[in-house]
Parts: C-alpha cells; sequence; structure tokens
C-alpha cells in the first residue's frame, strides 16, 4: 500500500535555484548597454576624430573654398572652439550643397550633443554621396546612441563593406547582432573588434555575453573579472558575472560578485536583494539582513519579483521573522495581487493568522475565479484544514490555468490517494505526466497502478 506520506515525497516539486535577470539589471539574452563611459573611451575618441580627415578614394569630392573653409573649422577645432567651428560650418552657404561639409556639420552636432540634428544631417550627406563610408559609419554611432539599433545595423554593415575596418564599427555591429539575440555572429563581430581595440570594456562585456549564451562561460568570467577591474563603478558587469557564476551554480561566487558593488553603493535595488537572497541561502543572515535594508533605502525601490523571489527563499528556510519584516517593508497602499497573495501565504504558513490568510485568499479568487495560483493556495488551506471536498473542487479550477496545472494534479493525485481513489489518482497522474513526465513520476505511476489493481 502506498501512503499519502510517500507520495508528498515522491512528488515534492525540487528546489529551483534563482537566477537573476532585470530591466535595470542584464538580461543575459540583451546586450549590456552602452555606458557613458564608451563616448569618452580614448580609442572611440581616436576613431571618431579620425572621421574628420578626408579619404578620397571613399568620398565626395571637395572644391578649393571648401576645403579653405574646413582649414578654418579643424583651426577652430584645434583651439577648443567647438561651438564657433559649428557656427561657422552651420552658416556658410557652401554646406547645403556639399555632403562634406554637411558631414562635418553633422560630426560637430553630434560632438555637442545634438542627435537628432546629426542623424538628420548625416542622411542628407548620403542622399547627395551614397557610398560615403564615414557617413554610414557615424550615421551608425548616432543611431546606436538614440538606441535605434535596427537601422544602425544597416549603416554598419554598409561601412564594413565599403571596407571600414575600425574596432568601434565592428564592436558596435555586435552590439546590434547581441540585440537580434545572434550570438554566434555577435561573438565573431566583438572579436574582431578586440583586435584593434583590445582594451575597450564593452567588447570585453559583449564577448562575454555571447560566451554565456554559446557555452563559453570559463572565458565569460574571466573577461569579466578584466572588465570589473577596469569599470568596478558600473554595476552591470557585476551582475552580468553573478549571473554567469549562478548558471554554473557557484553562488558564493555569484554573491562575491554582487559585494563589490554593493560595498561601493552602487548596486540597484533588485540585485541587492539577490545578494540577500544569496546570503540567506549560505546562512548568513545577518548579512541578508544588512542587503535587504540597504536595497529598500534607495529611492527606486525593489521589484515585486525581486521581492517574492527573496520571500520564497525566506520560507522555505521558516525564517518568518524575515518573511513579516520583508513582506512590511514592501507594503504599499494598492499592493499588487502577487504581493497580496504573499502576504495570504505567510499569514497560513506561519501560523499567524491562518484565519486571516484564508480570507485573502478568498478575496483573491473572488477577483479573479481563473487565478491558479491563489485556487491552488487555498486549495493547500482547505486540505490541511479538513476540507477535502471544497479542496478538490479548487484545485479542478486550477488545473485550467497553465501556470498551476501540473502542481494541481499533483495535489489532486496526493488528496486523491489520501481517500484510497486510486483510480481516480491515475487519472490525475496521467494528466500531470502529460505535462511534466519526470523519472519520479512515471515510477509512481508504476506504483500506484499496482496498488490501484490490487485495491480491486
Amino acid at each position: 500500500m502506498i501512503s499519502y506520506l510517500s507520495i508528498c515525497v515522491h512528488l515534492r516539486p525540487s528546489a529551483v535555484l534563482f537566477l537573476f535577470s532585470t530591466a535595470t539589471a542584464v538580461a543575459s539574452a540583451e546586450p549590456l548597454p552602452l555606458s557613458t563611459s564608451y563616448w569618452k573611451d580614448p580609442a572611440f575618441l581616436k576613431s571618431f576624430n579620425g572621421s574628420y580627415r578626408i579619404e578620397a578614394r571613399i568620398e565626395p569630392n571637395v572644391t578649393t573654398e571648401e576645403r579653405g573653409l574646413l582649414v578654418e573649422v579643424q583651426h577652430l577645432m584645434a583651439a577648443g572652439n567647438r561651438t564657433g567651428a559649428l557656427e561657422k560650418i552651420r552658416s556658410s552657404p557652401l554646406t547645403e550643397k556639399s555632403p562634406a561639409l554637411t558631414f562635418n556639420l553633422a560630426n560637430l552636432l553630434f560632438e555637442t550633443g545634438e542627435n537628432e540634428k546629426a542623424i538628420a544631417a548625416y542622411e542628407t550627406a548620403l542622399k547627395e554621396y551614397p557610398s560615403f563610408r564615414r557617413a554610414h559609419r557615424n550615421l551608425a554611432l548616432a543611431l546606436v546612441r538614440d538606441n535605434k539599433l535596427p537601422k544602425a545595423l544597416e549603416h554598419l554593415t554598409e561601412a564594413i563593406r565599403l571596407g571600414d575596418s575600425e574596432g568601434s564599427t565592428y564592436g558596435l555591429l555586435g552590439y546590434c547582432r547581441l540585440a537580434r539575440k545572434e550570438f554566434a555572429s555577435a561573438l565573431q563581430a566583438y572579436r574582431i573588434a578586440q583586435v584593434t581595440e583590445p582594451d575597450v570594456a564593452e567588447w570585453k562585456a559583449g564577448v562575454a555575453q555571447c560566451l554565456q549564451e554559446t557555452g563559453g562561460k570559463e572565458e565569460a568570467v574571466a573577461l569579466l573579472d578584466e572588465v570589473i577591474a577596469l569599470r568596478p563603478l558600473e554595476s552591470s558587469y557585476a551582475i552580468l558575472l553573478a549571473n554567469i557564476h549562478l548558471d554554473l551554480g557557484r553562488l558564493d561566487s555569484a554573491a562575491k560578485a554582487l559585494e563589490l558593488p554593493f560595498r561601493l553603493g552602487v548596486l540597484p535595488p533588485d540585485p541587492t536583494l539577490l545578494l540577500a537572497d544569496l546570503h540567506l541561502r549560505a546562512d548568513r543572515p545577518v548579512a541578508a539582513k544588512s542587503a535587504t535594508e540597504a536595497a529598500f533605502s534607495k529611492e527606486q525601490k525593489p521589484g515585486t519579483d525581486a521581492i517574492l523571489r527573496l520571500v520564497a527563499t525566506a520560507s522555505n528556510q521558516g525564517d518568518w521573522l524575515f518573511v513579516k519584516d520583508l513582506i512590511a517593508k514592501a507594503e504599499t497602499p494598492e499592493p499588487s495581487r502577487a504581493m497580496n497573495l504573499a502576504k495570504a501565504r505567510y499569514l497560513i504558513d506561519s501560523e499567524e493568522d491562518p484565519a486571516a490568510g484564508a480570507g485573502l485568499l478568498e478575496k483573491l479568487v473572488s477577483e479573479d475565479p481563473t487565478d491558479g495560483t491563489a485556487l491552488l493556495a487555498l486549495a493547500k488551506h482547505h486540505t490541511a484544514t479538513g476540507q477535502p471536498g471544497s479542496a478538490e473542487l479548487l484545485l479542478e479550477r486550477a488545473t485550467a490555468d497553465s501556470t498551476s496545472a501540473y502542481e494541481a494534479h499533483v495535489e489532486l493525485v496526493r488528496l486523491r490517494v489520501a481517500q484510497s481513489r486510486y483510480a481516480d489518482a491515475l487519472v490525475s497522474t496521467d494528466a500531470a505526466l502529460a505535462l511534466n513526465p519526470t523519472e519520479s513520476l512515471i515510477s509512481y505511476r508504476k506504483a500506484l497502478a499496482e496498488t490501484a489493481s490490487a485495491a480491486e
């Protein structure tokens, strides 16, 4: 005979390691935003400033008058007078009909932060001279700065087709390819960028992101260590490194990666709660509490997902004081359904006020009768309080929600076996197997079938 206890043991879902990702942080499939440091990087400035030089082989012709104006502009620039240079070239009647002068006007607009006007000027120059290689490249720079990556990719590709071999061109090509989740192509472009610009942190980080997706995580870790040494105040690199360590199952290394930006005061709230989660898992409750306090002390508060993950970890450990404090910190005038559900579970599981928790669950179910997660939680409470009939009805409803269907079928198996309804339990087992055919559940199904046969 199979006991109800053995069902609970064999069918309990295994714990899943939380792998952190966030809009403020780094989603592994999204390129890290180019930091403001990149636009001041010596390699970028050298490449961009070099674009003022005329290359006759792939450039529009320049008349004597235009060349004279460019010389005057260069003198003003050499004296550090970018504003004067801009006015000089903008006010000249020669500029309107000259793609070369229009291009230089675009460069000055780009440098002075007038990005939209720079884009328009680059496009004007290209209309007059479509094979203007530097205009394609610099237009792509302005488009990347404006986060118009698909269009930037077109001009980067054209610049390379016309012979551009600058590291920044290939690096930004990798950036745009990574945004399209073309990891192998992005990796190739970043590698080429590193040949001529080996010390640019963005290209190293880009390679690391691609390696994370293509199976080269150990090399990615080594590269990110180098990047963090160069840019310790930019937390996105440490967050990416922590994610890779989590992918590799190295919780302590992930925590260490986040500790540096945390101590420097630059770690955003959500990854700060990830650090708290890692401390809690490693039985460091004091450090976890410190990180949690820091996350909620920031002007921008942690997101619901990060809070709920930490609530789940603390709940699994039975640290109800931590959970209570965390829920109190996250309290808002209009809490989300997810936070209300977490509060209800806490009130029931901690035994602080099961009746209040059940009441909150009933309110959630009445507001949305299709919410499988709330139905499942209420059904478990009814089972625990000796109400199997109502629990079964709630579980049947929860099977209609894809987010809770598997667990609801498993709970039905437990409930029906406890009532010696083996044939009905087999039906629920088969439904669970159709959703998630695990080895343990397959083995369990065989044993249950034997028990059902013996009980006939």
